[in-house]
């Protein structure tokens, strides 16, 4: 592939500059190279070009936002770092970021097929320093990726809909045009190497189409605000402290705690459809997929789609060039035939037909079977994610991690979903493709021409050996539950209790079977080893669960990303804390703005949110400056009066130790005093000590 398309070479020529996608089929010299390779603006060099609006972009939005606590007296708060999105406890334009994501998906396969964008020569360079410079080769790749596709995440995420909304519309629109004239460049009759380049760019044709809209009509809806603003609605109203709070109203945090607040009604009778859902989906009011999870899906489910397609596109050449070398009349059964062996070439012949016949089905549920797990795992999320709510971590590991990992794992898991999702696809496809080809080749194709094979020799002659195994097997289980169980009979329904019956022919029976059972426990072992084998490889692209027995699901990283990304989110976003702290902050600043500008005590967060935007204003920058002042007088006053505070308060130095001892012989001896009005009040004693009268 050119730099133009997204699908590269598995393998490239060396010394050739234009490794086009037409490359796949050079040794057909009848086919032409396909003009999807023959555009004329090459991807490298478009995201190269594309750096330069979007740093400038960048820097435009890190002047719109004020610094929150770096050198806040400095430039008047600016510039700021530029926060492309919130991926923590956001719920706003989920599948706006997701389709901005979705975008980077060309580029992402990019980097998997090493198709990087900046690749410079290192064959000078010593082979022991070689893999450590395409370390740092590949960072700076990735970089210029993630400048490269910033300023449509600013867009979409800056208050200042109007700049961003404009900004995002053209940044979006040339983006499309590119991938417009790429389309245009694939001829319709380009056979199976433009049809699948159509394929792999489909969605994200799809994806700039759905950001072009959006931008559109959030640049619509911001010139309305700016000409008509809207008048205020009572519908969704929440009154709090005497004023309305409509926004949280229609927040699903409110309704989740309204959910759990209402009381519980009796169901009438359920519909089938309702009771099929709720076989799969549990029903959970207040409910909401995180900005997070939707993004990772769509990513995920993406890459694995396009990259399964470059997969099959790939080895198409290899195949067609094992068809022209095994086909009947050609130089190699010309050899053959000079020898007299064309019954050996024409079983080579039908091996290889058998394997390609195998490997284009299970190609296609290997991205089947990949891409259902992404949606899986929405599920899995969902599920785990309202347990969580519940207080409930029986599927958490028992041993709790440290919260720095935690934190490190949730930085983790979007990239270990992709990358877990990209290798369980070719692992998935490899060992299907393994298991149809064995039983195909081996038992189906010589059943079909009456052959007798080896594997066909030991089921005939082992099967009744196997069949006996599964019955000495099952026995035991069908004879424990008839006969070693205890149980009763109440209207016509029998009751199985964990008691155990006829114990004297129980203990007979474990005799008998002891040596019995070493040889099933042999071939039992057997067969946890393949199931272990199969299951752990067919599972192997999910994070949601660990391969790992219990109590080493810590070493799992891709469960480990998982459980940091649940438990942080859940900490942020549990709609009871949300919805209390929401709430109390509502009536806090009630009290404030109903209460004089001067109150003793009056504490102020230096790192409050709220008060960024009001500290960008030249108003409301020396309040906070009285009150912080004020604060920190209080604050001084309150330990000069009390020596106990103080000491507690500072770090314990070696001169201060003796203070530290005559302060408790004091407190000891003469700070505890008995209130007399508290004595006088039904003859009950308060004890007070001398820091609490001071305060």
């Amino acid at each position: 592939m050119t730099n133009s398309t997204t699908v590269a070479p598995m393998s490239p020529s060396p010394g050739d500059n234009t490794t086009g996608l037409g490359n796949l089929h050079e040794e057909h010299p009848s086919e032409k190279l396909s003009a999807c390779a023959q555009t004329s603006y090459e991807l490298s060099s478009w995201i190269q070009y594309s750096l330069i609006p979007a740093l400038t972009i960048i820097i435009v939005f890190s002047f719109l936002e004020p610094r929150v606590r770096l050198w806040p007296k400095c430039c008047k708060m600016r510039p700021s770092i530029a926060s492309p999105a919130n991926l923590i406890d956001s719920y706003d334009d989920r599948w706006a970021f997701a389709c901005a994501f979705a975008a980077m998906s060309t580029c992402v396969i990019m980097l998997f097929t090493g198709e990087w964008f900046y690749n410079p020569d290192i064959s000078s360079v010593p082979e022991m320093f070689q893999g450590t410079i395409l370390i740092f080769i590949a960072i700076v790749n990735v970089l210029e990726i993630s400048i490269a596709y910033y300023p449509l995440l600013l867009c979409l995420s800056t208050d200042h809909e109007a700049l961003g909304n404009t900004l995002g519309l053209i940044n979006t629109s040339i983006w499309m045009y590119y991938y417009i004239a790429t389309l245009a460049a694939c001829p319709r009759d380009g056979g199976m190497e433009a049809q699948t380049i159509t394929a792999v760019l489909g969605p994200v044709y799809i994806c700039y189409l759905i950001l072009f809209l959006r931008f559109f009509y959030g640049m619509v809806v911001s010139i309305r605000k700016m000409f008509c603003p809207a008048k205020e609605s009572s519908v969704n109203m929440v009154t709090i402290g005497g004023e309305r709070d409509d926004a949280f109203a229609k927040t699903h945090y409110y309704k989740r705690v309204k959910y759990l607040l209402t009381p519980v009604k009796p169901e009438g009778e359920v519909s089938f459809t309702v009771r099929l859902r709720r076989k799969f989906i549990d029903d959970a009011p207040g409910f909401k997929f995180s900005r997070r999870s939707i993004c990772t899906f769509v990513l995920s489910a993406l890459t694995t789609y396009q990259l399964g397609l470059v997969y099959v596109m790939s080895i198409t050449s290899v195949w067609d060039a094992t068809n022209q070398t095994f086909a009947v009349g050609g130089e190699l059964y010309d050899l053959f035939a000079k020898v007299n062996e064309t019954s050996t070439f024409l079983k080579i012949k039908t091996f290889f037909d058998i394997a390609e016949d195998t490997f284009w089905p299970t190609c296609y549920f290997a991205i089947a079977t990949t891409v259902g797990y992404s949606l899986h795992m929405l599920i899995c999320y969902r599920k785990h994610t309202l347990r969580l709510w519940r207080g409930n971590k029986d599927f958490c590991p028992t041993k709790q991690a440290s919260f720095s990992s935690l934190v490190v794992a949730n930085l983790r898991f979007t990239g270990y979903h992709i990358g877990f999702s990209v290798w369980g696809f070719f692992i998935l496809q490899i060992l299907s493709w393994v298991i149809v080809f064995f039983i195909v080749y081996f038992i189906i194709y010589p059943l079909t021409i009456a052959v007798e094979t080896v594997v066909l020799g030991l089921l005939k002659n082992y099967w009744l050996s196997l069949v006996v195994g599964f019955v000495l097997y099952y026995a035991q289980v069908f004879l424990s539950q008839l006969a070693f169980l205890q149980s009763e009979k109440q209207d016509n329904k029998t009751t199985t209790h964990f008691c155990l019956d006829n114990r004297r022919a129980y203990n007979v029976t474990v005799y008998i079977t002891l040596f019995m059972n070493v040889i099933l426990g042999l071939l039992s072992c057997l067969m946890r080893i393949f199931k272990a084998v199969i299951f752990g490889v067919l599972f192997i692209g999910r994070i949601d669960r660990s391969t790992l027995m219990r109590g080493w699901e810590l070493w799992d990283p891709g469960f480990k990303a998982y459980i940091g990304f649940l438990q942080l989110e859940v900490a942020h976003t549990h709609p009871v804390v949300v919805t209390f702290c929401h709430l109390l902050w509502k009536t806090i600043d009630t009290s404030r703005s109903s209460q004089p500008s001067y109150k003793t005590f009056e504490v102020v967060e230096e790192a409050q949110q709220e008060n960024v935007k009001s500290a960008s204003s030249t108003h409301s920058l020396p309040k906070v400056k009285c009150r912080r002042a004020r604060n920190r007088w209080f604050v001084a006053l309150t330990l000069m009066r009390n020596r106990a505070l103080t000491i507690s308060r500072v770090p314990v130095l070696p001169e201060l130790q003796q203070v530290r001892e005559d302060s408790r012989d004091k407190t000891g001896s003469n700070a505890v005093k008995v209130s007399p009005v508290a004595a006088d009040a039904e003859g009950a004693t308060t004890v007070t000590t001398e820091t609490e009268q001071w305060v």
